[in-house]
């Protein structure tokens, strides 16, 4: 008020005697302060914008970047501002705003630059993974299993992104068991119907199918999914080429997915056909407890060239092939079903799950074979995180990580424990497995992870090389860099 105040004197003083009454000196008081308030305010957005990181246009870029021969005189008249003569507020604060417009905003949160438009329409994110192992097996009767290999057990990069509110698309090729292959690859809708979030992807995407096989390897509490989600599949594996749909709502969703093979599969024989369905609810979702129910199912045609319509299952850990469950000969298999439930309870720091699955094929004389599996699961965060479940379509994601070891902190420890058992013996050539998991997981940040675990197995195969039962124990650790 004090500028004020002196703005009106010196008004006051230039004005006719007879002019200055108190009528006139009490407009033009009014008239001063309605300026100053602008003058605040404006002055007030302008601070806030230049104390954000500098930005610069797209044009400005291109401007500073001419060559001399390219640049174009400024019109005449238009100068650039000197200090005698500054822009006006309006006209700076203009142009800072039209910067940050058009300014690309980067975020560092999941590992790698994501990209983002000023207006927030388009998007870009590469990704990828990294996971390196160790694991040694001793206590086979079995020579051939008491093998110390190193492996990587997945090298992954792609990319994501995002075009205009509704549509998302993602790509990813990975190398591992020394072959290349293309995992997901889709494009996606997402929009609302009757009131909820829908999604809907045409390409190669994840299964649906219970909590471990919905989730990526990256996100499970153990180096592998359980032996349900791994070994109650349809023909054409994790991953499959078609369309599918997901209707998300609180606490709930439901799924159906309808493909053919794999879309790394060779193309000597025509597809099978799977159609795949899964639903999650959880009936109590509270900021203390939360509770999982889940139920999944799928039918499979499968195609002519099927010659191994059971994939083996390596029960004591994936770098051991000489630990794969036979998963027998089953000749001429034409159909296929399978089905699961899931039962999983969250509290505070501490997880339990279990889960059930079972599949039954045909073949073409009408013979069938059925297989199953179960596992229990459990485990505790000491540092205090949150388990990484997501009640957004009931699947495992990665903690928050309370203290990062790379700013300083412990970072997060988490202790897991797990039984599990496979059964293809139905058929008289193929075997059965268990196996008893004790896990450690040391997070370092919400991208990087240390994992240890000691597994005691047990392997049954009617196969003349290692026929009966055997035991044995393996310790595996890894190094997983995802992001």
């Amino acid at each position: 008020m004090y500028r004020g105040a002196l703005l009106v004197a010196g008004l006051c003083a230039s004005l006719p005697a007879g002019a200055q009454d108190s009528g006139d000196v009490a407009r033009l008081s009014r008239l001063v302060e309605a300026q100053q308030a602008q003058i605040a305010r404006l002055e007030a957005r302008l601070a806030a914008l230049e104390g954000a990181p500098a930005t610069t246009t797209s044009a400005a870029r291109q401007s500073a970047q001419a060559t001399p021969s390219q640049r174009t005189p400024a019109p005449l008249g238009q100068s650039l501002p000197s200090d005698a003569h500054p822009p006006s507020l309006d006209a700076r604060l203009a142009r800072i705003e039209q910067a940050q417009k058009e300014n690309v905003h980067v975020d560092w949160s999941k590992g790698t630059p994501e990209f983002t438009s000023g207006d927030g329409r388009l998007s870009f994110r590469p990704r990828g993974r990294i996971l390196l192992d160790w694991g040694s097996t001793t206590g086979s009767t079995v020579a051939a299993r008491n093998l110390t290999a190193t492996q990587a057990r997945s090298l992954r990069l792609g990319f994501e992104g995002s075009v205009g509110k509704h549509l998302s698309y993602l790509l990813e090729g990975d190398f591992a068991d020394n072959e290349i292959a293309i995992k997901s690859a889709y494009l996606a809708w997402t929009t609302r119907v009757m009131g909820q979030q829908a999604e809907f992807a045409l390409g190669n995407r994840l299964n649906d199918r219970g909590l471990d096989g919905s989730s990526g390897t990256i996100s499970v509490p153990f180096l592998e999914r359980n032996v349900v989600g791994a070994g109650i599949i349809p023909v054409r594996g994790f991953f499959g080429l078609g369309a599918a749909a997901r209707l998300y709502g609180d606490g709930w969703h439901v799924g159906v997915q309808v493909s053919g093979d794999d879309i790394n599969n060779p193309g000597t024989a025509g597809d099978g056909l799977t159609i795949g369905a899964r639903a999650h609810w959880n009936p109590v979702k509270t900021a203390r407890w939360i509770l999982h129910l889940g139920t999944w199912a799928f039918h499979e045609r499968l195609a002519s060239d099927v010659s191994r319509p059971t994939r083996s299952i390596a029960i004591g850990g994936f770098f051991n092939d000489n630990l794969r469950v036979a998963p027998g000969t089953f000749r001429e298999a034409r159909e296929g079903d399978g089905y699961g439930v899931e039962l999983g309870t969250f509290h505070k720091s501490v997880w339990a799950y279990g889960e059930y699955g079972a599949r039954r094929l045909e073949n073409a004389a009408g013979a069938a074979t059925g297989q199953s599996a179960w596992a229990v699961q459990g485990g505790w965060f000491v540092t205090g995180e949150t388990p990484p479940y997501l009640t957004r379509g009931g699947v495992w994601s990665r903690p928050r990580v309370l203290r990062p070891f790379t700013s300083g902190g412990g970072g997060a420890i988490e202790l897991a424990a797990r039984y599990e058992a496979i059964d293809f013996s139905d058929n008289p050539t193929a075997g059965r497995g268990t196996a008893a998991t004790f896990g450690i997981n040391w997070y370092l940040n919400n991208f990087v992870r240390l994992q240890l675990n000691a597994i005691d197995w047990a392997v049954t195969n009617p196969t003349p090389a290692t026929i009966g039962e055997d035991r044995g124990q393996t310790v595996i650790g890894r190094v997983q860099v995802a992001f």
